[in-house]
C-alpha cells in the first residue's frame, strides 16, 4: 500500500520497491494500490484491519508520524504495525514556476522578511515535511508562524501542480516527486533544505544563506500487526537483499534519494523516537495544541 494518491513520494517508494523485487527475481508478482489522505492516516487505518497477514506491506515516513497527532488519529506505527525496514531519506527543495517572481532564493527571504502574508507556500498535508519546513523557516526568520500562508495537498506532485495554476507561490517537497516537472522546465528549483547541495541540482541551500533549516524526509516499510517472528524475519530479509541490488543504487542515485537502511528492531526504535519528538516539535512551531 502506499497511503498516498498516485503521483507522490510513498507512490514512488512503493513502485519502485515492486519493480525492483520483480526484476531482481526475488518476487515474480507485486501489487501496489493507493489508499491517500489526511497524511496517510487513513492508509494506516485501513492496514491496521490486515493484522496477522504476512503478505502486505506500506510505505510510511516522518509524514505519517507528524500527521498522527494532526489528524487525531487513534493509531501508532509502533504498537498498530510491524516495523520492517527504514529506506531511504530525502531532502526537501523549494520550488517555483519557470517564471516566477522570485529568481534568487534572496528574492524570496526578502519578501518574507517584508511581507510574510504576502507569499503562498504549498506542499503536502498540515503537519507533513513541507508544513514543518515552512513553519522552521518562519521561525528563523523571527516570522509568526500563523502570518504564512500554508495551502496543503495530496503530495508534493499536486502542491506543484496548483502553484502551475497560480493557486501558489512557492513548494515545497522532495526532488523525486516533482523531477519531471523539473526536466520539463516548467518549475525550477530555488533552494535545497539540506546541509549541502543535491548533485546535479544548480541551486543554494538555505544553509548557505544562513538560515539553518535543514528538513529530510525518511521513508520505510512496515507490515500488518500479529505476524509471527518467522514472517517478520522474511520480510526483514527481503529488504537487506533489495538495497543491496544493483538495481536499488541505481535507483537511489536518479531519485536523488539517501540510502537509510535500517533493520527491523532499529527501524522500531527510531519510530518510537520519532512518535515521542514530532508531536514536541509540532507544538513548538504552533501546528498542534
Amino acid at each position: 500500500m502506499a497511503p498516498s494518491t498516485p503521483g507522490g513520494g510513498w507512490d514512488v517508494l512503493a513502485r519502485t520497491i515492486a519493480d525492483t523485487l520483480k526484476s531482481t527475481g526475488r518476487e515474480k508478482e507485486v501489487e501496489v494500490y493507493n489508499v491517500g489522505g489526511k497524511a496517510g492516516t487513513l492508509g494506516l487505518a485501513d492496514f491496521v484491519k490486515l493484522k496477522g497477514q504476512p503478505n502486505k506491506l506500506m510505505v510510511t515516513g516522518f509524514v505519517m508520524v507528524a500527521g498522527i497527532p494532526v489528524n487525531n488519529s487513534p493509531y501508532l506505527l509502533s504498537r498498530d504495525t510491524t516495523p520492517i525496514a527504514g529506506l531511504v531519506s530525502a531532502n526537501e527543495v523549494l520550488l517555483v514556476p519557470v517564471n516566477s517572481r522570485f529568481k534568487t532564493v534572496d528574492d524570496l527571504l526578502s519578501t518574507l522578511k517584508a511581507t510574510p502574508g504576502a507569499v503562498k507556500f504549498g506542499g503536502s498535508s498540515l503537519g507533513g515535511t513541507s508544513h514543518v519546513a515552512f513553519a522552521t523557516l518562519a521561525q528563523e526568520l523571527n516570522i509568526p508562524v500563523k502570518s504564512m500562508q500554508y495551502v496543503p495537498s495530496a503530495g508534493g506532485l499536486q502542491a506543484a501542480k496548483a502553484m502551475l495554476t497560480g493557486a501558489v507561490d512557492v513548494v515545497s517537497t522532495g526532488y523525486s516527486e516533482v523531477d519531471e516537472l523539473i526536466r520539463g522546465g516548467s518549475v525550477r528549483v530555488l533552494a535545497v533544505l539540506a546541509e549541502s547541495r543535491l548533485p546535479g541540482v544548480n541551486a543554494p541551500t538555505l544553509m548557505e544563506k544562513g538560515v539553518n533549516v535543514n528538513v529530510a524526509n525518511w521513508r520505510g516499510v512496515v507490515a500488518p500487526a500479529g505476524i509471527s517472528a518467522l514472517e517478520k524475519t522474511r520480510l526483514e530479509l527481503q529488504m537487506q537483499r533489495l538495497v543491496k541490488s544493483t538495481v536499488w543504487q541505481i535507483t537511489l542515485k536518479q531519485n536523488k534519494w539517501d540510502d537509510r537502511y535500517m533493520g527491523a528492531n532499529e527501524f522500531k526504535r527510531f519510530i518510537q523516537y520519532q512518535e515521542n519528538q514530532l508531536p514536541k516539535l509540532l507544538k513548538s512551531l504552533d501546528l498542534i495544541q
